[in-house]
């Protein structure tokens, strides 16, 4: 059957209506969508430790089942460690949001006896800034502590999502070489093994920076003396994650919650600390644990964690790069697609040079 040859403008109209038809898609089932992305990562990440218990003569059920006992038990520690800072931060809360408005009033005094600006010149600014970046605090805090329920339910789906992925994977890739024709099934088993391979190392570098960032950080704020050091410390990690956006946030959030109980010159510190941290992670740290398993420009990255939050929220910003990563691999396979991969990827093409005939 010959190919039907489309005009630039019927297949440029189709595209978009095509990009728009998924994102429609993916915003109307991000309740079903957000938790099954979440598995799929944790699923690769756990792929080996399957296939190793698999090897140890345990059931492909049995392996699935204790990866995610496995996971069971991390978050449980996680939680533990974060269970007693949470519960008095929680109790504080409201005096925290006192004390920084009283902090505010006593800066507003000092510039007006530094810089002979009038109090009442900076009341309305001030207070609009403090109660806004506040307001951002107490919604993202109160969201978190107050939907616990569903969390945990959100949490319940990942890990059943993660093991019925390790249990099925074989039937997985056996439907998606049925889908396809014949010709195209060895560029498809090359796309899935190369998928594996770069987000299982992407993801699981993640996982020790993560790790060692907290670390650092907590030991940090342990020497500041700050309150609730713990907490900020691995929030701090967490946000981390996020590329460009995620330090400036745990740096504001963590400034703002220490200024509450701290003197101006340790909230500076803080916020030093971890802009430095930041910085040895991005250089030092990130290239040598997670290298440069996923070669996306800075362009791209800001724009996937931009498009991330706005289609599925902060879960969204944490998914954009992987997933950014896995439409990369797709393009770089397709012929007709190769154009959008060196758009997505950070390799500057080498100028050529042309010689005149003389």
């Amino acid at each position: 059957m010959n190919e039907v040859k489309l005009p630039f403008n019927a297949r440029l109209a189709f595209t978009l209506l095509s990009v728009i038809l998924l994102m429609y898609i993916a915003r109307l089932g991000h309740e079903l969508l957000v938790p099954l992305a979440f598995a799929f990562l944790i699923a690769i990440m756990l792929l080996p430790v399957a296939s190793i218990l698999e090897k140890c003569r345990f059931s492909r059920a049995m392996a699935a089942l204790t990866c995610i006992i496995l996971i069971v038990i991390i978050l449980f520690g996680i939680s533990m460690i974060l269970a007693s800072q949470m519960g008095s931060f929680v109790a504080d809360f409201p005096h925290l949001q006192q004390q920084l408005l009283h902090t505010i009033t006593d800066l507003q005094a000092w510039i007006n006896m530094k810089f002979h600006i009038d109090a009442a010149r900076q009341m309305d600014y001030l207070e609009q800034l403090a109660m806004g970046t506040l307001g951002s605090a107490t919604t993202f805090v109160s969201t978190t502590l107050l939907s616990l329920s569903s969390l945990l339910i959100f949490i319940i789906f990942v890990l059943l999502y993660t093991f019925f992925l390790l249990l099925y994977r074989s039937l997985l890739v056996t439907f998606l070489i049925t889908v396809f024709d014949a010709k195209h099934r060895e560029t498809l088993l090359s796309v899935i093994v190369e998928t594996r391979l770069i987000i299982k190392g992407y993801v699981t570098g993640l996982m020790i920076e993560m790790v060692v960032v907290a670390v650092v950080n907590c030991t940090l704020f342990w020497i500041l003396g700050i309150k609730y050091a713990t907490l900020l410390g691995i929030m701090a990690a967490i946000f981390n994650i996020i590329p460009y956006l995620g330090i400036y946030v745990a740096t504001i959030i963590s400034m703002l919650l220490t200024l509450t109980n701290s003197s101006l010159g340790t909230t500076i510190q803080v916020g030093v600390g971890l802009l430095v941290v930041h910085f040895l992670d991005s250089n030092v740290l990130l290239p040598r644990i997670v290298g440069s398993k996923v070669k996306i420009n800075a362009l791209v990255t800001i724009l996937a964690v931009v498009c991330g939050n706005l289609l599925w929220g902060v879960p969204g910003m944490f998914l954009a790069i992987p997933f950014i990563a896995i439409l990369k691999i797709i393009f770089e396979n397709i012929d007709q697609m190769k154009p959008w991969a060196i758009l997505l990827g950070d390799v500057t093409l080498k100028k050529v040079k042309v010689r005149r005939k003389n």
